[in-house]
């Protein structure tokens, strides 16, 4: 079986950079970082091996992690120029600051906030009571969460299988996050479908066989196979999202790459259809926060404090039985996904073309599967605490990402990294 788990490598490398007085004792403060090394520990991260006491080191060291997303820990008070030292001296645009509540540890960790704040760089601050509290575990949970997220967009890699060049959307994307958009010929997707090796296809053909029921006909299960090997290798080449410009590729080739994507995004790749990059960004933030994969929805209806989505595809480990293959809805090609997903809180997302605003709400799904037959085979009711009527007056985008759980706080803090706005749907009503 073909496993793609998103991984470290595939992420701007993050790193944990300790800061402390000398006036507050080395006893002290190195028993304090010996606490956060096992808060952090359980993420793997690395940490600078010492701990900056001095201008020289803060400046030293802002040049060597510049291409890193540092982690300032502040240990105690004394300390905000050092971290302005750090920050400033390396050209670091984006920064973390974590704090706690002794030796003035959180008052240097505001001052440092407020001084980059001043000079332009973004500074996500996070602190705790107690450093050794589970409050503290907590707080280093979300600001992990948060810097894993802005690791995985800023410096990321986008594969577009298109027939088109480049356009608006692809180059503010790059030039907002330090990313790039690489366009991937049909023809080009094609050849690399073909060469794919008769025992890998058989391979690929069983697992989909295992995964889904089907009420179409498997005649095509061969080519779907190709699909998802050709989607395997642009994988191999380093890509922290895929995208396919669906319709055109179904006209010329008679198949969707519903079951490819949602096999790649139940393995841990990021997927889309349509060459939606704001799609793709929302589906990058659901995989970092929720571990799991998102979804993307067609708007089809907002009523009273209802709203139904539909979508062609959704990957297999949103579900919680097994997955149906049937014909697409707009053009009866082999195939669209449906199944039913828990009735879980969620929250929704959805981003302009300019990257500048993130729309979200967090609701309830109700209802899911295949409950209507004039809409993409998908669908998801979600409920809301509030009247939502009036999305579609206000949406940025049609597509919008579900991601389990609620986040609201997690992606306002992800948006404020990202130099975004976030805007809740609620807010705009009142």
């Amino acid at each position: 079986m073909h496993f793609f788990i998103l991984c470290d490598s595939l992420m701007q490398p993050i790193i944990v950079v300790p800061f402390a007085s000398e006036i507050h004792g080395k006893e002290y403060y190195a028993n304090v970082l010996e606490v956060f090394r096992k808060h952090f520990g359980r993420y793997g991260i690395d940490f600078h091996s010492g701990i900056i006491t001095s201008f020289e080191e803060a400046e030293s060291l802002g040049k060597k992690y510049q291409e890193f997303l540092p982690i300032a820990l502040v240990l105690t008070g004394g300390t905000s120029n050092l971290v302005f030292r750090f920050a400033t001296s390396g050209s670091i645009d984006k920064l973390f600051i974590m704090a706690h509540s002794e030796h003035n540890s959180l008052a240097s960790a505001i001052s440092a906030r407020a001084k980059l704040e001043r000079e332009g760089i973004v500074a996500g601050l996070y602190w705790c009571e107690e450093y050794y509290s589970l409050d503290c575990e907590t707080a280093v949970d979300k600001v992990m969460s948060v810097a894993r997220s802005v690791a995985q967009v800023v410096g990321s890699k986008v594969a577009i299988v298109a027939d088109r060049d480049k356009g608006e959307v692809e180059e503010t994307f790059e030039s907002r996050f330090d990313a790039t958009v690489d366009i991937i010929p049909l023809e080009q997707f094609a050849s690399m479908m073909n060469v794919a090796s008769g025992d890998k296809v058989r391979e690929i053909v069983l697992e989909i066989e295992k995964s889904f029921e089907f009420e179409a006909s498997k005649q095509a299960l061969e080519r779907v196979a190709r699909m998802f090997l050709a989607f395997e290798e642009l994988v191999k080449k380093g890509y922290n999202a895929i995208s396919i410009d669906c319709f055109p590729f179904i006209l010329k080739y008679g198949i969707t790459p519903c079951i490819p994507l949602s096999l790649l995004n139940s393995k841990g790749t990021v997927a889309t259809c349509e060459a939606d990059l704001q799609a793709a960004l929302g589906m990058m933030l659901a995989r970092a926060l929720t571990k799991k994969s998102g979804w993307i929805g067609n708007a089809v209806s907002f009523k009273s404090d209802r709203a139904m989505l539909a979508h062609c595809t959704i990957a297999l480990d949103l579900l919680k039985g097994k997955a149906t293959a049937m014909q697409h809805f707009e053009t009866s090609a082999p195939y669209a996904i449906v199944g039913e997903v828990e009735s879980n809180v969620v929250t929704l997302v959805s981003i302009d073309r300019d990257f500048s605003v993130l729309f979200m709400e967090r609701g309830k799904v109700v209802k899911s599967g295949l409950l209507t037959y004039g809409a993409c085979r998908m669908q998801m009711v979600i409920e809301f605490d509030t009247p939502i009527e009036v999305v579609p007056r206000y949406a940025p985008a049609n597509h919008h990402v579900v991601l389990v759980g609620d986040w609201i706080e997690e992606l306002r803090d992800i948006a404020y990294m990202l130099n975004m706005d976030a805007v809740m749907y609620s807010e705009l009503i009142v």
